[in-house]
């Protein structure tokens, strides 16, 4: 902005635009009410639609838009309290959803489930199928991502009952629905439904765009690998990254989808072919302020490292994966365990392998994902022999 510009503001001879007003609120670090001479408790009365909620709004999502999650989750968590003093329904429901996917990018995922939570348990939630699909789905992967995995396999199946009535049947929301309840189940090791439901998925992605193929693949890549069928992980690997190489795909999807190439390559037993996926991570995370998928990263390299043999490399990046500002939790915790335990036991220190793994398992019952933890009293049983 030129000073002949702000002069005219000034002086009242131009009116800027909301962008411009966000940007000088921002800037000068003034609220918007004062900056723009109106009261937050007359705009309130005055304004039934919440003018002031929608700039607020408006305000998060260039926040978000500039990788400062922490600051948008910040100016949603008061407008949405705002909006539910108020009474306003629709504009708490839709500030409530921005504000999730926000604690999501933030790394915040225990106040992501409360929040969700919360709004799943309003009675305006529980009358309107549509409605109970998007809450149920987002609770879903809030409750996966936490390590509530039965909480999250009855939350998939709530929102796959409401997909009929909600007429989304083969929609966008269905597909991914679909994916999410997958990954559920893989993560429970509960494979007995899962290869039905993948032909379902990507039946169903066919009709559909790109990027919505591209997800399809990439979760039948992680599924098929956890059934052990490399081969059709790998095929499915290939599809994916086909499909999600566009400018459409947002870079932190893109990082996500690189370490999960790189675990599927591990799986399969080829740490030469996840070795460059793995580089190109640790080199677009920094680009991602996202605290959790640094550390997801690292367990990703410290997952390389056992698997060439360098198991004191494993040893050496454990404590980042368990303390700091975003330490692995539930599922991700289970592995990273697995990992440094396999690593303990090549360096020859048995009784801290055997005692790691004795907290895992308990950790695998507070999961309820008792068929990993008979898992790891086997390999327990076979380091004590």
């Amino acid at each position: 902005m030129t000073a002949s510009y702000i002069s005219l503001l000034e002086s009242g001879q131009r009116s800027p635009t909301l962008d411009l007003v966000l940007h000088l609120s921002e800037v000068l670090q003034m609220p918007l009410e004062e900056l723009t001479g109106r009261d937050r408790s007359s705009a309130a009365s005055t304004e039934p639609g919440g003018l002031d909620l929608v700039i607020a709004r408006s305000a998060a999502r260039g926040a978000a838009e500039l990788g400062d999650h922490a600051r948008a989750a910040e100016l949603l968590a008061a407008a949405y309290t705002t909006a539910a003093e108020r009474g306003t329904t629709a504009l708490q429901l839709d500030l409530g959803l921005a504000l999730q996917e926000e604690l999501r990018s933030a790394g915040r995922q225990p106040d992501r489930l409360t929040l969700l939570e919360r709004l799943a348990d309003q009675e305006w939630a529980k009358t309107d199928p549509h409605l109970r699909v998007v809450l149920f789905t987002e609770l879903a992967t809030a409750q996966r991502d936490t390590g509530r995995l039965t909480d999250a396999r009855k939350s998939a199946y709530t929102a796959l009952g409401e997909i009929g009535p909600a007429k989304l049947t083969g929609a966008f929301e269905h597909v991914r629905l679909l994916g999410i309840l997958i990954s559920v189940l893989c993560e429970l090791n509960d494979l007995g439904q899962v290869e039905l439901l993948l032909k379902e998925m990507l039946a169903l992605a066919e009709g559909h765009r790109p990027p919505v193929r591209g997800r399809a693949h990439w979760v039948s890549s992680i599924a098929y690998s956890q059934l052990g069928m490399a081969t059709a992980a790998r095929h499915h690997l290939d599809l994916a990254r086909a499909q999600l190489t566009t400018p459409d795909t947002p870079v932190r999807d893109w990082l996500r989808f690189m370490r999960s190439a790189g675990n599927v390559l591990l799986d399969d037993g080829d740490p030469g072919a996840a070795l460059p996926w793995l580089q190109a991570a640790e080199q677009v995370g920094p680009m991602v302020n996202a605290p959790d998928e640094t550390t997801r990263i690292v367990a990703l390299r410290a997952r390389y490292e056992l698997a060439v043999g360098a198991a004191a490399q494993v040893v050496e990046v454990y404590p980042r994966l368990i303390e700091g500002s975003a330490p692995l939790t539930g599922p991700d915790l289970v592995r990273a365990n697995l990992i440094q335990a396999e690593a303990l036991a090549d360096l020859g220190r048995t009784e801290e392998a055997q005692a790691l793994l004795r907290r895992t398992a308990a950790l695998c019952d507070e999961l309820t994902a008792y068929e990993l933890a008979v898992r790891v009293w086997k390999r327990i049983d076979t380091l004590r022999s």
